[in-house]
């Protein structure tokens, strides 16, 4: 039997289709299911106007590889999964520009999908990791707006 799919409507006027399994993961759609107490597939797209089609696109992808995580994660422990090491695919999936890995964040918060969270903040964690605050700042394209006097002070 193939699996239901489900319509979301996109920021930029994108409609994808979503395997409902992978779609009642996100928080949006699941109260949508909870409220309206239902198990039919809405005609309708689901608005998910805070998020862009090539985002949710990411997202979708990232979903349909850890599918299986929900089952396995039953054997593993809570600390095991937020405190592990980023699998090698999830460091090939953020292997993307800056600004991609900060809409992938913004909309799995928007989403409740914390371990895309974790994994893109734990990304983020590592750009910074080890360097100096001159390098984060390049990193991140961050203006340094302290004054030459105190830029050249050290910290006390």
């Amino acid at each position: 039997m193939a699996e239901d799919k489900i319509k979301v409507a996109t920021s930029d006027g994108g409609i994808l289709e979503v395997d409902l399994y992978i779609a009642k993961q996100w928080q949006p759609v699941k109260l949508i299911y909870e409220v309206l107490d239902s198990t039919n597939v809405p005609e309708n797209p689901i608005d998910l106007d805070a998020i862009s089609t090539e985002t949710l696109k990411k997202i979708i992808e990232w979903s349909n590889h850890h599918k299986q995580d929900e089952a396995d994660s039953a054997d593993n422990s809570e600390n095991d999964r937020n405190h592990g090491e980023i699998s090698p695919w999830d460091k090939t999936f953020f292997n993307i520009k800056q600004e991609m890995i900060f809409e992938i964040i913004v909309a799995a918060d928007h989403l409740g999908m914390t371990e895309l969270l974790d994994m893109g903040c734990k990304t983020v964690a590592n750009m910074i990791k080890g360097k100096t605050p001159e390098e984060v700042r390049q990193t991140f394209n961050i203006p340094n707006d302290l004054p030459p006097l105190q830029t050249a002070q050290p910290i006390t």
